[in-house]
């Protein structure tokens, strides 16, 4: 079946009944009085009503079967809600038929309390006399058969079971840990312990009481993190551990405001205060740790990395800049011009060209400068600080197959980025973190290409001087038996 997301449904639905939920809203149906069984009814026949047909012209066929699918999924979705509201009707005649046995049991007690001792003496007596004169193994029978009933209908909690030994209850094999599955599935629950909360349907939003108990599970769990954080700025974390106290108090939590959401980011948001929405950073962390993970791959292997801020901040400029010559890296921090990587030629032509150098695996000059024309070469990554303001360099890296690395914030498209991080693109703070982390992640896989680049030198210096010194000791034995053979005179 079709899951249908609270966030977009907020109205209450309109819908035309199906051939399915009208037995269910007829059954239900207490308003027009049946008549008897006894009572004839009269019946008339029912005279068509005349059509009006038109010459129709045919359709094409791919149209015929867009129609079919559109219509199909349509009537699909019709008669799933009319299911949804068919069970939601059925349980508000449990609920109805309940409270009205409630009100009579109640009626029925206040009668019995008024009714005079003497009386129920009486009819108890009675009751008796006719007990007796039933034979005894059939009241026996009976009592069983009623034990049986009462205690298969009588369910108890573990806490109330253990305190009435006599009521026999179901033995529940626990799992390896010696966990049953009951007492997992009421740990799990947010809603174990609040008996009078009622579940909303799939196509509502939360009810307030279940935004409460989401918001008080949130603080038991994570509510209380980010208010130890000291200097979050000087103590920047590695890309393996990313905390919560760190992406919190960086402000990595901020969303945009409401006005300007976009929908497919719902799996990234915990919720809205204040017209503004709240990222859920326990969403935050993997995505971050698996873009570092490619950052150190691409750097380890010595791919080309591109990094692309146009903020107006002259700090995070500054940074992404120092972030570039410490791992030797390219970014672009003023404005990026449209056609960079898919028009080089013609955007080449444009920009005064500066000295080109080949560098080996070691960041190493191979040859001086050279005005040649080499290959183009394309960045292996795009990390896009802020994707929203350059949408040509995400269309291009799409166009071209290069996969990017984006800050995701709730008015943005995550679908348009390879790897994006769920998290407030505005904030300087928030943005200074992540280039932090971003940097470490190049260090790491730097460091770890230079070393294996300086073993790799080594092994090939020893394998050179294997093969010179048999040459040597070839030559200076010729030498000594030139310098012994006689000389003619």
């Amino acid at each position: 079946m079709i899951r249908y997301s609270r966030a977009f449904i907020r109205a209450p639905l309109r819908v035309t009944p199906n051939a399915t939920s009208l037995p269910l809203l007829r059954r239900y149906n207490n308003t027009k009085a049946q008549p008897d069984a006894d009572t004839p009814v009269e019946t008339k026949p029912i005279e068509p009503a005349p059509v009006e047909t038109e010459p129709v012209e045919p359709a094409p066929v791919e149209s015929k079967v867009e129609d079919k699918q559109s219509i199909s999924e349509k009537d699909q979705r019709e008669k799933e809600l009319a299911e949804m509201i068919a069970r939601e009707e059925i349980a508000a005649a449990k609920a109805k038929q309940l409270r009205m046995w409630q009100q009579e049991s109640i009626e029925l007690i206040s009668t019995l309390n008024k009714t005079p001792s003497a009386l129920l003496e009486q009819r108890l007596q009675k009751l008796q006399e006719n007990l007796e004169k039933l034979p005894k193994k059939k009241v026996k029978q009976l009592d069983q058969e009623l034990e049986e009933f009462m205690m298969s209908k009588l369910i108890l909690p573990t806490g109330e079971a253990a305190r009435r030994p006599w009521i026999k209850q179901e033995s529940t094999e626990g799992d390896s840990n010696g966990i049953s599955d009951a007492q997992v599935t009421t740990q799990t629950t947010q809603a174990s312990g609040f008996a009078h909360v009622k579940a909303t349907p799939e196509y509502k939003p939360f009810s307030e009481q279940e935004l409460y108990i989401r918001q008080l599970h949130h603080a038991r769990v994570s509510g209380k993190l980010g208010s130890y954080v000291t200097n979050p700025n000087k103590k920047s974390p590695r890309r393996n551990d990313p905390t919560l106290e760190n992406l919190m108090a960086a402000g990595c939590h901020l969303g945009h405001s409401t006005a300007s959401w976009r929908p497919s980011t719902q799996p990234y948001i915990y919720g809205k205060y204040k017209g503004v929405h709240i990222i859920d950073l326990n969403k935050t962390i993997p995505m971050l740790k698996r873009a570092c993970d490619v950052i150190e791959g691409i750097s380890r292997k010595g791919g080309i990395i591109l990094y692309v801020g146009t903020m107006k901040n002259d700090f995070l400029k500054r940074q992404i800049e120092n972030l570039a010559y410490e791992t030797k890296a390219y970014y672009v921090t003023k404005r990026w011009i449209p056609g960079m990587i898919t028009n080089h030629s013609e955007v080449i032509k444009q920009i005064s060209a500066p000295s080109k150098m080949t560098v080996d695996m070691g960041d190493k000059a191979i040859f001086a400068k050279h005005h040649e024309s080499p290959q183009v070469l394309k960045p292996d990554l795009v990390v896009l600080l802020n994707p929203v303001d350059n949408r040509n360099c995400v269309k291009e890296c799409i166009a071209t197959n290069i996969p990017t690395i984006g800050l995701c914030d709730t008015d943005m498209e995550p679908s348009l980025l390879t790897y994006p991080i769920p998290a407030n693109d505005d904030g300087v703070r928030s943005v200074s973190l992540m280039l932090k982390i971003f940097s470490k992640a190049a260090e790491e896989g730097r460091k770890a290409r230079l070393e294996a680049f300086d073993v790799y030198k080594e092994a090939l210096e020893e394998f050179h001087k294997r093969e010179k010194l048999p040459e040597q000791q070839g030559t200076e034995q010729r030498r000594v038996e030139h310098n012994q053979a006689p000389q003619l005179e």
